[in-house]
């Protein structure tokens, strides 16, 4: 379960109705992270980086989170709630963060979710760090700025 503690009841912050969903999504974007653009590096931890995306590791991100975070957080996967599904492949999932993260407003909570994301995948980042998920969500906003596959070919 996703907890969401000191948090302050928003509209936007208001405790999620699907715990377990909202995991689900998270070690989905995670999953996304882990291999696009590139496969994210080892750092001598064992396994892929998509073998890394587990449910223990994120709970173990989520446990060591501050409550600005985990607000930002709570905020972010409402908006992922809204833009994408579990079923999504990875490309669509880059190009909805590419497009939501453009909005300045959207901003936070998106990083939150790709900075827990990007801590499930390696110990050696923090959830809420910003530099590593800010330089994910510039590549997800040049992508999505790109055709998707098979429009180009059609286009000419």
């Amino acid at each position: 379960m996703l907890p969401v503690v000191g948090v302050a009841p928003t509209a936007a912050a208001a405790p999620l109705a699907s715990h377990d969903s909202d995991e689900e999504l998270l070690l989905h974007i995670a999953g996304t992270v882990a291999v696009l653009p590139v496969a994210f590096p080892a750092f001598d931890e064992h396994g892929t980086a998509e073998q890394r995306v587990t449910r223990k590791r994120l709970n173990q991100v989520l446990s060591r989170m501050s409550d600005d975070v985990r607000g930002d957080l709570v905020d972010g996967l409402a908006q992922g709630r809204t833009m994408l599904s579990v079923r999504d492949d990875k490309e669509t999932v880059v190009r909805a963060f590419g497009r939501a993260s453009a909005n300045s407003a959207q901003v936070n909570g998106l990083r939150a979710v790709v900075s827990t994301a990007i801590a499930t995948i390696s110990s050696r980042f923090e959830p809420g760090q910003r530099p590593a998920a800010e330089l994910w969500l510039d590549y997800a906003r040049r992508f999505a700025a790109t055709p998707a596959r098979g429009r180009e070919a059609g286009a000419r």
